[in-house]
């Protein structure tokens, strides 16, 4: 808007003999175009008027009398609030400390009343399709005018798609394919001044990775209404009702045959309830020629901030409600689903066939319907029409033609994950875009610890030197960053079986390693498989990585900690694997560690005794054991290996080579006098308290001390 609020219309007066470019100019009015330099130079004459000091001045052009300078407000103030958050770098600095013991955590009192607010609300109706209410924890009356604001929005997104045709082409089949499939309807004339109502803004987002929907129209409920608040203001969020990534990612490891599908439109297959759809507005037209029309959306809606919840719920929902009609199905909705994304499988091709029918049916029933199928056996999708697959099987089939699937590559034909990695070319390297370009490395199992452990050293000392965020690196440090930077692309030639067990496996074992340095401390889970001709196998299944606390600690307390890591990936690990686990080891090449570890916590200062406590907790049936510093994978993690090694390092990816032995040692050592000095530098100081009773001497008490033999 220009000017920011409107002048005094006195103004005016004082231009009153010449002829105004824009005789309203004291007016707030927003910018209707701006012109460049180019443009405007040409059209000024030169010739000024001035009013005086600190007065508003006239500058002639071919287009009027153009009116500029300083001019007294209204008398009108207005408040400004602002707030700043600084991330200290001392913030930062406790990212690289140790961590805490990951716990459950238990549903806000919100959270429980979002969840008991979906379970007394929703419904289906006789077609098997759910019906929600929205979420709100606030009366939505409170939302103001919202109208006036969403149709600058359109005339704004409308002035953008014009200037590109082909942007604009999608947008409009989106709106048409939303108004054709009835996820969206026109507002009757007798609703249309319904004060109960709100108008959302939106726009388009393309994705060019997307082989379905390149664009996509998102609704802006967070766009404010004229009493400051929005939609996703008064919107409950909702718990998380699905697994993490991680248990999914680790139980897809385990089937023989896996199988993946999404859920097509999953939000839009959820009707929202008829007293809640005028919230949901919106205004649209095919061409600024036309007029403006009101919809409302009659699903659940992208941008909203109850969506997630709904959508996640109501799949879940299903999944109870059909359990006993599609035993398998609703297993695997439960416990393989993340958000619309489906990883699951069998041990068989004839159970991926039973599921991938059940999964089906049951989706069918609650109206939704499962797409881009794929799988390592095409066998087990023998039933899918050809257009529902991720690939066409009628085309030329190349081993390196991979899935994303949460974000992993996939190589479903040979069966093996393989990573994606791209670098951006800079001559000035900032601690900003080191911290970018090291984000960018998607490894949430860990297979990638040993190189990625080097970037996070790298920015352990980088954060050491106090930069500011966008201050250009040292010679020394960009000269390093870079040398490791451009190896990163080597990382891609690394391919990881997708599963880790042997076919027909009878004996299944967990195995954990743990180390440390000076620099970084590493836990390594193995799962070691066993078939009925005593072939074995070894697989790294996840690890985790932490650099050493910026504080210096001893090297013993570090492999301690290293120790606790592992317990707590254990912990994390052990309840997702859906096979028998015959025995669970936990290796480490500490023999302090291992001591104190079969010792009572008590006998210890309390950050060793903390940590023995909690390791002893976590892992109370877990066999702790000594494995030689040269045999342990888990060194791999601590002293960091390039991209250019990685590939080929057999240790890392398969553990000792004991361990595909019929039979592995089981280390042991000896205690000795160097040890028990060892363990005594955190040992328990002894308190001796002495009681002295004091009283007043007496005449018969010096007495009998003087005269007593």
């Amino acid at each position: 808007m220009i000017p920011h609020h409107d002048l005094d219309s006195s103004m005016r007066e004082l231009f009153g003999d010449i002829s105004l470019a824009d005789p309203a100019f004291y007016k707030s009015s927003p910018i209707d175009v701006l012109l460049g330099v180019d443009l405007t130079l040409p059209l000024l004459r030169g010739q000024t008027l001035s009013m005086g000091k600190d007065k508003p001045f006239a500058i002639r052009s071919e287009l009027g009398w153009i009116i500029g300078g300083k001019a007294n407000s209204s008398g009108q103030k207005s408040l400004q609030i602002n707030h700043i958050q600084l991330v200290s770098d001392q913030l930062i600095n406790k990212f690289w400390e140790l961590d805490s013991v990951p716990c459950a955590k238990p549903l806000t009192s919100l959270e429980e009343v979002c969840e008991d607010h979906f379970v007394k609300t929703h419904s289906r109706d006789e077609n098997g399709r759910y019906t929600v209410r929205l979420p709100f924890h606030s009366p939505p009356t409170r939302l103001g005018n919202s109208k006036q604001n969403a149709i600058r929005r359109l005339v704004s997104v409308e002035r953008h798609l014009i200037s590109n045709p082909d942007k604009y082409k999608l947008y409009r089949n989106f709106m048409k394919e939303y108004l054709d499939l009835k996820h969206m309807e026109l507002v009757p004339d007798s609703e249309i001044n319904n004060s109960n109502s709100l108008y959302l803004p939106h726009h388009g987002v393309v994705r060019d990775t997307s082989c379905t929907t390149k664009l996509r129209v998102v609704f802006d409920a967070s766009s404010k209404t004229s009493s400051g608040l929005s939609l996703n203001d008064l919107l409950m969020v909702g718990p998380r009702v699905q697994p993490e990534l991680f248990p999914i990612l680790i139980q897809f490891r385990i089937f023989n045959v896996a199988i993946c599908a999404d859920v097509e439109k999953m939000f839009r297959q959820i009707k929202i309830h008829e007293e809640d759809v005028d919230w949901q507005r919106i205004l649209w037209r095919d061409s600024p020629t036309e007029p403006i029309k009101e919809y409302r959306l009659t699903t659940v809606t992208y941008g909203t901030s109850s969506a997630p919840f709904i959508s996640t719920r109501t799949l879940r929902q299903l999944a109870i409600d059909e359990q006993e009609n599609f035993p398998a199905a609703s297993r695997a909705t439960l416990c393989h689903f993340y958000v619309d994304d489906l990883l699951s499988g069998s041990a068989t091709r004839k159970g991926a066939v039973q599921l991938v029918s059940e999964l089906q049916e049951m989706m069918k029933r609650g109206g939704f319907s499962l797409r881009k199928w794929v799988s390592n056996d095409p066998g087990a999708l023998s039933n899918i029409p050809e257009e529902l697959k991720a690939v066409d099987s009628k085309h030329t089939i190349k081993d390196d033609q991979h899935i994303k699937i949460l974000g992993i590559a996939w190589l479903p034909y040979v069966d093996k994950f393989t990573f994606t990695i791209t670098v951006n070319e800079t001559d000035v390297w900032t601690k900003r875009k080191v911290l970018s370009e090291v984000a960018k490395i998607f490894d949430p199992l860990g297979w990638l610890a040993p190189t990625v452990i080097i970037s996070k050293i790298f920015l352990q000392d980088l954060w050491s030197h106090h930069l500011s965020w966008d201050e250009e690196l040292p010679n020394s440090l960009a000269r390093q960053w870079r040398i490791f930077q451009e190896q990163l692309p080597l990382l891609t030639k690394i391919k990881i079986p997708r599963c880790i067990l042997i076919p027909q496996a009878i004996d299944v074992q967990v195995h954990g390693f743990c180390d440390s340095s000076e620099k970084a401390y590493c836990a390594a889970i193995y799962i070691r498989s066993k078939d009925a001709t005593q072939t074995v196998i070894s697989r790294l299944l996840t690890s985790k990585t932490r650099v050493s606390p910026v504080k210096t600690q001893s090297l013993p307390r570090l492999e301690l900690c290293s120790a606790l890591l592992l317990a707590n990936l254990l912990h994390a690990t052990l309840p997702t694997l859906t096979v028998p686990i015959s025995e669970t080891f936990a290796w480490s090449d500490s023999k302090i560690t291992l001591a104190w570890l079969k010792s009572e916590p008590r006998r210890w200062q309390p950050f060793v005794a903390n940590r023995v406590a909690q390791i002893q907790e976590l892992t109370p049936n877990v066999h702790w054991n000594f494995v030689s510093g040269l045999e342990n994978p888990a060194d791999c993690g601590t002293r960091g290996i390039p991209p250019t090694k990685l590939e080929n390092f057999d240790l890392w990816f398969n553990g000792p080579d004991w361990l595909r032995n019929s039979t592995f040692p089981i280390g042991r050592f000896e205690d000795n006098p160097q040890l028990q000095e060892d363990m005594s530098t955190e040992a328990k100081g002894i308190s001796k308290l002495i009681m002295l009773t004091v009283v007043d001497a007496t005449f018969k008490v010096e007495f009998f001390q003087k005269f007593s033999l």
